[in-house]
């Protein structure tokens, strides 16, 4: 990849051997970019040969709802690889700090049993990790989902140093 690239394109079968060669990954959590806006044959075939060769679980997030995509079959194919969807737009303005949801619009679907008997949990655990990678070309990357009081915190430090940031 070279400098002005923001992103590299793999075959579903390369990326799925480069996960299932890299142990000790309990799970691939699908988010930001919108999964179901991907090429749905693409993921659909990463996810099938993930699972296939392994018990690495699987999590996505997504603005659609549930019922939106089960509408659609390639959905309903990616979705049969899923362990638990969270569905629904992200409103900052419902945004509690739970964990595993960004905003309490939110909903949780255990597609499989997987997690189910800690399905009570997940709807009341609360702190969020996140991770905070600063590049060498001075870009920096998020991953997770902060609470806002680690936006306004972090707004707040870095503007005093003279530099914006922008969440939206």
């Amino acid at each position: 990849m070279n400098e002005t690239d923001e992103y590299e394109s793999y075959p579903p079968e390369q990326l799925a051997e480069w996960v299932l060669s890299n142990g000790g990954i309990e799970g691939i959590t699908l988010s930001g970019g919108e999964p179901f806006e991907q090429p749905t044959d693409s993921l659909g075939r990463f996810l099938e040969i993930v699972r296939q060769n392994s018990s690495i679980s699987v999590l996505s997030y997504t603005g659609y709802r549930y019922e939106q995509l089960m509408e659609n079959e390639k959905n309903q194919a990616i979705l049969r690889h899923i362990d638990v969807l969270i569905d629904g737009e992200y409103i900052i303005d419902q945004d509690t700090g739970t964990r595993w949801r960004g905003s309490d619009n939110q909903r949780f679907h255990f597609l499989t049993p997987r997690y189910a008997a800690e399905k009570e949990e997940w709807y009341e655990a609360t702190g969020r990790e996140i991770e905070i990678e600063l590049d060498v070309h001075g870009s920096l990357w998020l991953s997770g989902v902060p609470s806002r009081e680690f936006i306004d915190q972090l707004s707040k430090r870095l503007n005093e140093q003279g530099i914006s940031i922008d969440f939206s």
